[in-house]
């Protein structure tokens, strides 16, 4: 169960609005080999779900929130637990994502097994600063703020009761074992599908793939490092903060393209030399893993996400949290590799994704995970 989920378009391109739904996505993908899968979700307008692409039944609920962009979330979150009710007997487990179909299927009540998907947890513990901080994801609205602090409060509660909780890397863990006891917690991992990835004609030095609404991706630190250098930089993404950065930042060398689809942004990874990410706080760190699959070289803060990415294998070069000269250096040494320093990089990126990152890696540990629930 998944609030938003993957679709194809009217060009049969799929798009994929997060980290999380593509997570859920590939496992739905991936399992439905060997399981009897379904996807249930919101409904999307002129979405489709084609078997090559889906090879699972897809089931969707109205949301007046992708259809008109007003939020309702408690009434969806009914008519999510009512279309549940009517199909939780067909299967042996429920994998619900945060936030919204973890209420549901509380809402529900199920008599099978829930094994709820935590990605990232948003607030720290004491309840004031847990709603300061959603109130700035909420843009700045103090009651929006509240609900969101609650909503995660509650769903973290309800997982605490499941047997278990699947959550995507080792900083997710320490997040949720504050809430939940740590000896119900299981790391599954993210992935990539290395054969969505190609590499092209290097004609963009720099990318970077950030929310603009969180101030901790540290998008204008990047620019700070970059503006006025030879270094030709485009900049993904969008949100509340991206007109004042590029009003700052914008021309030179530095392009900001605002949100582009997962086609778009394949085709851009393919074109880039080097991708960096200035993150300082990230729950997997998904596009570092994109950037290695499209034969980018990659540099990133040296954070615990990323550092269980790089595994050891010696594919990202790295600089410290907030080092705006250590982010050039990086940059210009990495844009300094001759071919043959680049390729030994890429050899070895492409080995550390096959044995660790495929999805068909993770979806696998997930599917023991699933079945040491039911044994």
């Amino acid at each position: 169960m998944s609030e938003l989920f993957p679709f194809c378009d009217a060009t049969g391109d799929l798009y994929v609005q997060g980290g999380g739904e593509n997570h859920m996505y590939a496992l739905a993908r991936e399992l439905s080999a060997s399981n009897m899968v379904a996807a249930v979700t919101s409904s999307m307008p002129a979405a489709t779900y084609p078997h090559d692409r889906f090879p699972f039944q897809v089931y969707t609920v109205y949301n007046r929130k992708m259809v008109t962009g007003q939020p309702e979330d408690l009434r969806y979150a009914i008519r999510l637990s009512r279309k549940l009710k009517r199909i939780s007997d067909n299967f042996d487990v429920i994998i619900p994502q945060t936030f919204i179909p973890i209420l549901a299927t509380f809402l529900s009540r199920p008599s099978v097994l829930v094994v709820p998907v935590v990605h990232d947890v948003y607030q720290p513990l004491p309840l004031m600063s847990g709603i300061a901080a959603w109130r700035d994801l909420q843009a700045g609205n103090t009651i929006r703020g509240v609900q969101g602090s609650l909503l995660e409060r509650f769903c973290l509660h309800y997982a605490s009761s499941c047997p278990m909780v699947l959550t995507v890397s080792d900083s997710s863990f320490k997040s949720l074992r504050h809430w939940l006891p740590r000896d119900k917690i299981r790391v599954s991992g993210n992935g990539v599908y290395p054969n969505e990835f190609k590499g092209g004609t290097r004609d963009i030095d720099v990318i970077s793939i950030a929310r603009f609404d969180a101030p901790y991706k540290n998008v204008d630190l990047l620019c700070d490092a970059l503006i006025g250098t030879d270094v030709r930089t485009v900049i993904v993404g969008d949100g509340k903060l991206r007109p004042q950065i590029e009003r700052r930042y914008g021309g030179s060398n530095i392009h900001f393209t605002g949100y582009v689809h997962d086609k778009k942004k394949r085709e851009l990874l393919a074109r880039s030399q080097v991708l960096v990410s200035a993150s300082s706080i990230e729950g997997f760190g998904i596009t570092l893993l994109e950037g290695l699959a499209s034969g980018c070289l990659v540099t990133a803060t040296d954070i615990e996400p990323h550092r269980l990415i790089d595994q050891g294998a010696n594919v990202i070069k790295f600089f410290n949290v907030g080092d705006s000269h250590g982010i050039k250096s990086s940059v210009l040494a990495l844009l300094d590799l001759s071919e043959a320093e680049r390729a030994s990089i890429r050899e070895r990126a492409d080995e550390l994704i096959s044995q660790c990152w495929q999805w068909s890696v993770i979806a696998r540990k997930t599917e023991l995970f699933l079945k040491s629930v039911l044994s």
